[in-house]
């Protein structure tokens, strides 16, 4: 396929067989003449695409650029349109991304561990400031993000943000007045007031991205947790976490909700004092009233104070806290996920001991319970006679007995008839015995 940049008037030539990533809208392709560049293609192209487009190439946002060579804000940097006929913008020329991945890769303990251990706190720190850094100078060009999401923000192992998929924003054209809205956006980075609405029928605010900008900002502050995620207190179905956000309900906040926070968050008593009041700002004041959100560039501001009081650990200089707290939380957290570190040593790492799986209590063995020697049954006697006639003893019966004499009366000498008949009669009652 060959196009042909607008401006530039440069012929491309792209090689539809080489996408490097594909979406919804389009698909992006490398740009052989230059690497630094690539090409993003619409899979269905419209005269609205067109327009939007020339507004943004002509009105780009003060990037901030934290290092040569690297944009924090993926901007159209030319248009492109078919050859020969009638000319058609099919897409745009943007700067390529390099070594980075999404946010979510870092503030979410797990994968940070397996891919970039040694992105420390100071790290995420500093994410957080280039990523409000990014945002405010887009605020202040009148652009609005809409869709602020996870997947749309891309860092380096050096803490550098850049913002993607940016002809998705909210566009407005200073000469017609003309909003070019942004039609999607994830519930969870959504404020309250937009809960449930349909956003190409909705022109949004830069307090709308400032609600989803202090999402991103916690959940990277506090190991990926949502900042509306808790344990449910009711005794019926828990409320889904956009019904969360429409209540207002902030577990970790002042306010009394039938929340607690979740068991194995971090503490909000870890954040800096200023980061935790401006949360409250955003989450509980911010719920009834919009405009009293943070913007970005107070944000940029109290993250770099923040990072500012960060001390260094005595056991591990991969920790590192506020200054405002008395011990290390990274050492406490530790022993609380049973060794597995959120912020593994350099020494732990190069061991790989870092993805080893987390130490269990080996359980006490239960106690036997004592065996019991069977009963041993006694030999039955042999039924039979084993004695000879006349040997068995004559049993004693009960006498009357006297008052006066306990003497038993004298008895009659048996005889050996009598003798004879008596062993008869016993002997059988005692086989009769044996035989029972």
């Amino acid at each position: 396929m060959q196009l042909q940049r607008q401006f530039s008037g440069q012929l491309i030539a792209i090689d539809t067989n080489t996408a490097i990533a594909s979406g919804g809208e389009g698909r992006i392709y490398p740009i052989a003449q230059d690497s630094s560049l690539v090409a993003k293609i619409y899979h269905r192209p419209t005269d609205e695409d067109g327009d939007k487009l020339t507004v943004m190439f002509s009105m780009p946002p003060d990037a901030p650029i934290a290092e040569p060579g690297h944009s924090s804000i993926a901007w159209p940097l030319d248009l492109l349109h078919t050859v020969g006929g009638r000319e058609k913008i099919v897409g745009f020329v943007m700067p390529r991304v390099k070594k980075a991945l999404p946010v979510h890769t870092f503030y979410t303990p797990k994968t940070r561990r397996e891919q970039k251990p040694l992105f420390n706190y100071l790290y995420l720190h500093r994410t957080a400031r280039n990523l409000a850094s990014a945002v405010n100078a887009l605020h202040i060009r009148g652009y609005v993000i809409g869709d602020v999401n996870e997947s749309n923000i891309l860092v380096t192992d050096t803490a550098l943000v850049t913002l993607v998929d940016t002809d998705s924003f909210q566009v407005r054209d200073p000469y017609t007045g003309y909003v070019y809205r942004c039609p999607v956006g994830k519930p969870e980075f959504t404020p309250p007031e937009l809960q449930g609405q349909t956003f190409r029928d909705i022109d949004r605010a830069p307090e709308h991205d400032l609600f989803g900008l202090a999402v991103l900002i916690f959940q990277l502050l506090m190991e990926g947790t949502h900042p509306f995620a808790g344990v449910y207190l009711g005794s019926d179905e828990p409320p889904s976490l956009e019904a969360r956000i429409r209540s207002g309900h902030f577990p970790t906040g002042t306010k009394r909700i039938p929340y607690r926070p979740m068991p194995a968050a971090p503490p909000f008593e870890m954040l800096h004092p200023r980061l935790r009041q401006m949360f409250i700002r955003c989450f509980e004041e911010g719920h009834g009233n919009p405009a009293a959100r943070p913007d970005a560039k107070t944000w940029v501001n109290a993250i770099r104070e923040a990072e500012d009081a960060l001390v260094t650990c005595s056991k591990n200089t991969q920790h590192k806290y506020g200054n405002h707290l008395s011990r290390c939380p990274w050492c406490d957290r530790a022993k609380m996920l049973k060794g597995r570190d959120p912020f593994p040593s350099r020494q732990a790492v190069s061991n790989g001991l870092h993805l080893q799986p987390a130490k269990t209590k080996r359980k006490k063995p239960l106690p036997q319970p004592p065996v019991r020697e069977p009963a041993v049954r006694r030999p039955q006697p042999a039924t039979g006679l084993p004695r000879q006639i006349g040997q068995y003893q004559v049993p004693l019966l009960p006498m009357p007995m006297s008052s006066r004499s306990r003497t038993p009366a004298p008895r009659a000498p048996v005889g050996k008839f009598e003798r004879i008949l008596q062993d008869t009669a016993w002997g059988g009652v005692w086989g009769s015995l044996c035989l029972a």
